[in-house]
């Protein structure tokens, strides 16, 4: 088990502006604030050096209602790393969230498996709380408390499950 992985089981996510992934790998994302008008990830990030740096550093989460969705599986698993040509692999099956942290100015969004396993999470000190999401094919749009959102492709390989 991952670190991520055990700060999620036990309600937590890092105070850190990042990309957080079940299998350890980290990247730093950018945004300019709650208007999320510009998003991007940066470099790699070492959570356990951060942790190290300042254990208090995390912040709990909570999941809006009106922010989880169904994944549609209607390609087959996206287990394959190289899937060839064509359109690529399906999402496999799995859930999209979103919510808020312990301040009023945090908001994340994750990606959870098909047993509600985190596959990621996005988490941002000033994003505000993300209260809805919407999945349309392969891409998710997930819409903080002012109504500006955030669009992922989750067949981008820095999403993909």
């Amino acid at each position: 088990m991952s670190r991520i992985t055990e700060l999620w089981a036990a309600g937590d996510v890092p105070a850190r502006d990042g990309l957080y992934r079940a299998d350890g790998s980290a990247r730093e994302v950018g945004i300019d604030s709650a208007a999320l008008s510009r998003f991007g990830l940066g470099a790699p990030l070492d959570l356990e050096e951060l942790l190290r740096g300042d254990p208090e550093g995390v912040t709990t989460y909570d999941i809006h209602p009106d922010c989880f969705a169904e994944l549609p599986d209607d390609s087959g698993s996206d287990s394959d790393p190289d899937p060839g040509p064509g359109p690529g692999p399906g999402l496999g099956p799995g859930f999209v969230c979103g919510g808020d942290g312990a301040h009023g100015s945090e908001g994340f969004f994750a990606r959870l498996d098909a047993d509600r396993n985190l596959v990621w999470v996005v988490s941002m000190g000033d994003s505000n709380p993300f209260e809805k999401v919407e999945v349309h094919g392969t891409t998710a749009r997930f819409f903080n408390n002012l109504g500006n959102s955030i669009e992922i492709d989750l067949t981008d390989h820095d999403f993909r499950h």
